[in-house]
Formats: structure tokens, C-alpha cells, sequence
């Protein structure tokens, strides 16, 4: 008997699991292609460098969803969008005190790449340009991934 419930209980598993799956396809081509997730970045202590973890997003990913998941995650730097041109993306911070002097030299790399690496998972996204007042920690310019390789 215990054979038996067992084996019922493993078939409804899978049967559940595989219904599931066929349910949560999603046919939306530009939802699959953006992965629905967010990237944050962090320092590790252990490695001294900045690295990241994927944050999973029930929405569809858009220059708009990933701004303002950035601005609500970081409420003293307001990130406006600007434009798209070819393969960059265009963005200023009006108010950038706080990114270029508050956050130490570490928070702004930080900050830089977990813009770069959320904008550039767009399709045809290899670039994002920065426009805000240049500080002590941080300068407005092009960011691509490899531009925090060394950090």
C-alpha cells in the first residue's frame, strides 16, 4: 500500500510539474529575450572585486522597468532616461552630489555597473552613456561591461 501511494504521489508530482511548465511558457519573444531579470551589483570582501547576482523580475523588460527599478533601489540617485542611439543607451543623474562625492570610491563602481549590466541585457544594448557633474568618485562617459573588469 505504502508502494503504492508513493508512486501515485510521484506520478502527480511530475503530472503537476509538466502542467505547470505548459502553463508558464511565455510566447512573448522580446519578454524571453530579456531573461526577466535584474542584475545587482556587490562588493565581495573575500575577492576585493565587484560581482553580480541575478535578481528575478515578474515584469517584461524595457528601458523604463529597469530605470525605475534602479531609482527605487538607490533613492538618492535619480537615473532619467535621454535617448537610444545604435547600440548605447543615453542617460543623465541632474543631481549626482551624492554618487560623486557621498558613496566612498567603491559605490560608484558599483553603482555604474548595475546601471550597465541591467541596461546592455537589452537586445542590441552594448553601451550606456552617462551624463552627470563629474566628482571625485565618479565621471560622466560611454560604460560598457568590460569597462568594470578591473574592479
Amino acid at each position: 500500500m505504502k508502494k503504492i501511494s508513493l508512486l501515485l504521489f510521484i506520478s502527480m508530482f511530475f503530472w503537476a510539474c509538466k502542467n505547470n511548465d505548459a502553463d508558464s511558457v511565455d510566447t512573448d519573444t522580446d519578454s524571453l529575450a530579456n531573461n526577466t531579470f535584474y542584475w545587482e551589483s556587490y562588493y565581495n570582501d573575500s575577492t576585493g572585486k565587484i560581482e553580480f547576482r541575478k535578481q528575478p523580475s515578474m515584469e517584461k523588460l524595457s528601458v523604463e522597468s529597469i530605470i525605475s527599478f534602479l531609482n527605487a533601489d538607490n533613492a538618492n540617485i535619480q537615473l532619467h532616461y535621454v535617448k537610444t542611439s545604435h547600440d548605447t543607451i543615453f542617460v543623465n543623474i541632474p543631481e549626482a552630489m551624492y554618487l560623486t562625492q557621498q558613496m566612498g570610491s567603491t559605490g560608484p563602481m558599483i553603482y555604474l555597473s548595475e546601471v550597465v549590466y541591467n541596461l546592455t541585457q537589452l537586445p542590441d544594448i552594448h553601451a550606456v552613456n552617462f551624463d552627470f557633474e563629474e566628482g571625485d568618485h565618479a565621471t560622466p562617459g560611454t560604460y560598457n561591461r568590460n569597462s568594470f573588469d578591473q574592479y
